[in-house]
This record gives structure tokens, sequence and C-alpha cells, in this order.
């Protein structure tokens, strides 16, 4: 759906909904119905999971003495408590620590602008150079974190992004694993 919501000119988010509808096997006379469930259950309610080995990726790459921040758009400004409920990480506590959980609807702008990213490495304390950006959109992660200076590692389980300006990974797990597999 991500590589999907990438390929339009803007976000068309009924499409996506009966796009996503669709995917799941909804017959095309339920579609709409259906993509606006989908809509209010996922992408705007709290009921947010983690990807597999996302946490477990995650601790190994702060256990290993990586810094890490979360930077998001979100459309609820819940991401801090998803990700506390989901045992992922946290700015303080006792789950993984990140430096900061950068929430669109919170901070009020979206990547791919540049200033969520910018406000990631302000609370890191380091520069673009030394920090790589991970996420699963092409538009949002990887366009926004080229744009104020990272590398980004573009999550892309299937290989379906033709676009080799940038690197890719198949998962944030197996992104780690080589990266503390090279330190």
């Amino acid at each position: 759906m991500i590589r999907l919501l990438d390929q339009l000119p803007h976000d068309d988010w009924p499409f996506m909904n009966r796009s996503f509808a669709r995917a799941l096997g909804v017959r095309q006379s339920s579609q709409d119905e259906a993509g606006a469930i989908l809509a209010e259950e996922v992408y705007l309610g709290t009921s947010w999971i983690p990807a597999p080995g996302a946490s477990s990726a995650l601790a190994r790459l702060v256990v290993h003495g990586f810094g890490a921040a979360v930077v998001s758009n979100t459309v609820h400004g819940d991401l801090a408590q998803l990700l506390s409920r989901t045992k992922m990480c946290s700015v303080g506590g006792d789950l993984v620590h990140v430096a900061a959980i950068i929430d669109s609807r919170v901070v009020g702008v979206e990547k791919p602008d540049p200033r969520p990213f910018q406000l990631a490495l302000d609370a890191l304390g380091e520069s673009p150079a030394n920090c790589v950006h991970v996420g699963d959109s092409l538009h949002g992660d990887v366009v926004g974190a080229i744009g104020v200076g990272m590398t980004a590692i573009h999550i892309d389980p299937q290989n379906l992004c033709g676009d080799h300006t940038h690197e890719h990974s198949p998962s944030l797990n197996d992104f780690v694993s080589e990266l503390v597999h090279k330190s």
C-alpha cells in the first residue's frame, strides 16, 4: 500500500482505502464501505502494532551504541503512546530509549518536509552525515531524509522499488543485523 501511495501524484486516501480493501479480497461493490472502515480502524485508529522483528531490532541497535529517534507522520498525534503501549520504545522510562519521538501531528509538519528530520537530528545531537533514516515510504522517508542530507534506507520487503539512487533493505531487522555485523 505504501508503494501505491508513493506512486500517486498526491495523497488520495479514498483510493488507498479502496485499494486496501481490494487487496484484502473485498468485492468491488463493498470496497468504498470497507475502505472507510479500514481507514477508521487502521489509519485513524490506535490499533497499530510494530512490524515483526522491529522491537528486537531497535533494542539491538541501541544496545550496540547507536542512537535512535522516531520520525513518523500520523493523523492522531498519539505515536509516543502507541510506541509505549506496544513496548517498542520511549523517550524515558524502562523501554528501549530513543532520543525523540517526532510525531507529525504534534509538531505540525509532515515528512518529507526536512523539519521533522531536523528535530530528530537536534535531539540526537548529530549531523545529517552521521545519521541514517530507515523508512518504508519512498516519498515521505527517502525523499525527506535525503532532503535534510541523511542517508536513506528504504524498507522494501518485496524488492519492488526500482529507484537505485538510495539503499534498500527487506526489513528493519535485516538492516540492523547488517549494521551491527559491520560495526
